[in-house]
């Protein structure tokens, strides 16, 4: 192993290892715990090094080692000392679980602490089955990012293998575990894992652009009408806002700006009017009246972007639990 070969975080790693475990926890304490997990995973693969890497290293650092010929040393041993040490029994416990793969971490974790860049060069060379199945493991937000960095022939491919997902079997979750851990970051999931995948892909297309999402379910369509049919029922679109309770309508309201709410009201049915302007107080409804009849003719895309907006405000608030969408009886909430 020569001195260029190693990444900055396995030179960390083997500088930790000369300094002993009681200085290596002082320095593993002010380290973020993904820092801490990459740097344990260095830990676990160290077996000997060279005298030229060890000195290499040293330089480096500017803190000579005094090691021999090789470095020998039980690197789980060291981790689990050194963590113990930074954390606490209990909680060093805890991240060596995650870091050997006796407790597994969440798919959804992974994709999103890696950076986009490299998330998006990595799908570009995954098999279109794993990446139809990691972008069921992200949020809809980051998966339709994804997407629509995808060529557009790619798009529509990906999104019928979504919807065509049910449940993923051992050996795919298996062939997923080990690419992310050998190009990624490298953790595990269960062994099987249930997918709705029309649902999986009506909620990525709810955040992809308009003009996009009309092509691909058009394309989708004319290859699978049932598909394309189950998605449409999913998707959520401006009009869905009516299947919001009128608290959860208050709660969306907040946060839409208002000339946003005049613009998208314009082509808006009189229902979903009425129930707006019946959670506003009535001055503010009188306003946005007076503010719609000012309006005057304005683009079609310009009303659908409006109204996009604040289905991605809807969409939002629901994925953080502070509105329900469409539940009924049996969702009541108490």
């Amino acid at each position: 192993m020569a001195s260029r070969e190693l990444t900055n975080t396995e030179k960390a790693a083997l500088t930790l290892l000369t300094l002993g475990q009681e200085l290596a926890s002082a320095v593993l304490k002010n380290l973020s715990e993904a820092e801490v997990k990459r740097i344990s995973r260095a830990f676990m693969t160290v077996n000997e090094v060279p005298r030229d890497t060890q000195f290499g290293i040293a330089k480096e650092f500017r803190n000579m080692m005094k090691a021999g010929e090789t470095l020998l040393i039980d690197g789980r041993e060291f981790a689990k000392g050194a963590i113990s040490g930074a954390f606490g029994e209990a909680a060093g416990e805890g991240l060596l679980e995650y870091i050997t793969g006796t407790r597994k971490e969440p798919i959804s974790t992974i994709v999103q602490d890696i950076p986009e860049k490299i998330l998006n060069g990595f799908i570009q060379t995954e098999h279109p089955q794993t990446v139809a199945f990691l972008l069921t493991r992200m949020n809809p937000d980051q998966a339709s990012q994804v997407l629509q960095k995808m060529p557009e022939e790619a798009q529509t491919d990906i999104v019928l293998r979504v919807a065509h997902l049910n449940n993923v079997k051992a050996e795919v979750i298996d062939e997923v575990r080990e690419v992310l851990r050998s190009q990624l970051r490298g953790t595990g999931l269960s062994e099987e894992e249930e997918i709705t995948g029309p649902k999986s892909a009506a909620d990525i297309l709810n955040f992809v652009d308009r003009t996009n999402e009309e092509r691909i379910i058009a394309e989708v369509e004319e290859m699978f009408p049932d598909i394309a049919e189950q998605i449409r029922n999913l998707m959520f679109t401006f009009e869905d806002v009516k299947k919001i309770d009128d608290r959860g309508v208050q709660t969306v309201l907040k946060e839409v700006p208002r000339d946003q709410l005049v613009l998208g009201l314009k082509t808006a049915s009189a229902e979903l009017r009425e129930l707006l302007f019946r959670n506003v107080s009535q001055r503010a409804a009188q306003m946005i009246q007076e503010d719609l009849e000012a309006l005057g003719p304005v683009k079609l895309k310009d009303v659908e972007k409006a109204q996009q907006g604040i289905v991605d405000i809807v969409r939002r608030l629901e994925s953080e639990g502070k509105i329900v969408v469409g539940g009924g009886a049996e969702e009541k909430m108490v």
